[in-house]
């Protein structure tokens, strides 16, 4: 090999080793902060057409700061992580994860043992504003996802799902609103066929307030067991077939479930 040839490899070489140095010193992007807010309660049904999404986006010297807002269960924003992979930034929350092991024995000499994940989960749902500080993003990601999921930057907290809203006129009033997001709102009023009552339901964002809330009519002698809603307690009511109130229960919302009951004389 002459001089050249070998200044050549020698070139090569030290240029492999600048570039596996360098490689080396490239940091991936790190998530410095999270944090989650305290839970606000989100009724129940509303938790499918709630629109998890980018609240505020913001630029430091130092960092990327991601506020995020999502409906999810009450456990699941305890810990925070990102992946940053082909310009996509990956969120994800959960809970605090507890380990155990499964032991599964296959002979004398063969013992398998599995970790598992466990992450526990309780029966209600929040709205949360997550926030994730990053360093390390030199450029702005293309996609962001929370937990798998695409999320935009928008201000809607809830679904479009029509252009304008659904509603229904009687006798001059506005009655059974379904607004664009496809959420109940003020009252609502659902008839028999023979055109009698069976509830008249004041709605916020789908969720019952007050009124009339179900009524069942030619019960055990009376002419109709009615039951009413007012700041999420429910009120039983009985009446007579001359339509005088018999009795007033307090209940759970079920025409059996009845305590506290008062006479009327």
């Amino acid at each position: 090999m002459n001089v050249q040839s070998r200044a050549y490899v020698l070139i090569i070489v030290m240029l492999c080793i600048a570039s596996i140095d360098c490689a080396a010193q490239v940091k991936m992007p790190q998530l410095i902060s999270y944090s989650s807010s305290e839970c606000e309660e989100i009724y129940y049904q509303n938790r499918r057409k709630v629109q998890n999404r980018i609240l505020n986006h913001t630029i430091t010297d130092s960092s990327q700061v991601y506020k995020v807002f999502v409906a999810t269960n009450c456990e699941r924003t305890a810990e925070g992580e990102i992946k940053f992979i082909n310009d996509t930034l990956k969120l994800r929350h959960h809970g605090v994860w507890e380990f155990s092991e499964e032991i599964e024995k296959i002979n004398d000499s063969i013992t398998i043992v599995t970790e598992i994940r466990i992450e526990e989960l309780v029966e209600c749902d929040c709205a949360y504003e997550l926030v994730y500080e990053i360093s390390g993003l030199k450029t702005q990601p293309q996609i962001v996802t929370l937990n798998g999921e695409t999320i935009t930057n928008t201000k809607h907290k809830y679904k479009v799902r029509r252009k304008a809203p659904k509603f229904d006129i009687v006798d001059n009033d506005t009655i059974n609103l379904i607004d664009i997001y496809g959420l109940k709102q003020k009252t609502h009023v659902v008839l028999r066929p023979d055109g009698k009552l069976l509830s008249k339901i004041y709605y916020v964002d789908e969720k019952p307030m007050s009124g009339l809330a179900k009524v069942r009519y030619n019960t055990n002698g009376f002419d109709r067991i009615e039951m009413h809603l007012e700041n999420g307690n429910y009120t039983k009511r009985i009446y007579y077939k001359n339509g005088k109130l018999f009795k007033t229960c307090d209940t759970e919302g079920a025409f059996e479930d009845d305590t506290n009951c008062f006479f009327v004389k």
